[in-house]
């Protein structure tokens, strides 16, 4: 269940309940309106709402799909310096060195993410974020290390400042056409604080 408790997340069915939904960004409006049924009805993705608990107004989308990320040793470096933008996986320590050789590891993708130009400045995003996070946690079809999303970036517009701030950490030093890929740490290394002086 999401934390916020003024809105709730199902399944999105029926499509044309998006008829009157518009997030401001015309390229994810056209996705919206003329894809985004085609893309989950052939199984790219599975799309779900999130509607005002009041009055069910569709207040934001997402979309997932199953994913892998590819980090190497130099992004490993990065998270353990506090570099990369994203955490240190957990895992134990004698299983690190093996973990860390493995080169592709299992994600789950935020395939679409639009909130309703009504709804925004109001952290929803966010909040759809940790969301997402806890699902792919709690989840047991499959082992799940990362959180991945290609972030819209073009003139005029990138989401990836927002991606930055739910500590997501840039795949590529450049993006790829329009969209940038990133990566979020999903078990995240704790630290131990035990062992500082008082």
């Amino acid at each position: 269940m999401m934390e916020n408790d003024d809105f709730i997340v199902g399944h999105l069915y029926k499509f044309d309940e998006l008829q009157d939904f518009y997030c401001g960004e015309v390229q994810m409006d056209e996705f919206i309106h003329g894809n985004l049924k085609e893309c989950s009805m052939n199984h790219y993705c599975t799309t779900y709402c999130v509607r005002n608990a009041v009055n069910n107004e569709i207040a934001a989308i997402f979309s997932l799909s199953f994913d892998s990320v590819d980090i190497d040793h130099d992004d490993f470096d990065d998270m353990r310096i506090g570099a990369a933008g994203t955490d240190k996986p957990h895992v134990t320590e004698s299983f690190r060195e093996r973990f860390e050789e493995k080169y592709t590891y299992p994600a789950l993708e935020i395939t679409y993410l639009a909130v309703a130009k009504k709804f925004q400045g109001k952290n929803l995003g966010y909040d759809i974020i940790d969301y997402v996070c806890d699902m792919a946690r709690k989840q047991t079809l499959g082992g799940c290390l990362f959180i991945t999303v290609l972030a819209l970036h073009k003139d005029g517009y990138s989401a990836v400042p927002f991606y930055e701030k739910c500590h997501f950490a840039k795949q590529t030093p450049l993006p790829k056409a329009d969209v940038w890929p990133m990566y979020k740490t999903l078990w995240i290394e704790e630290v131990d604080d035990s062992d500082e002086e008082e």
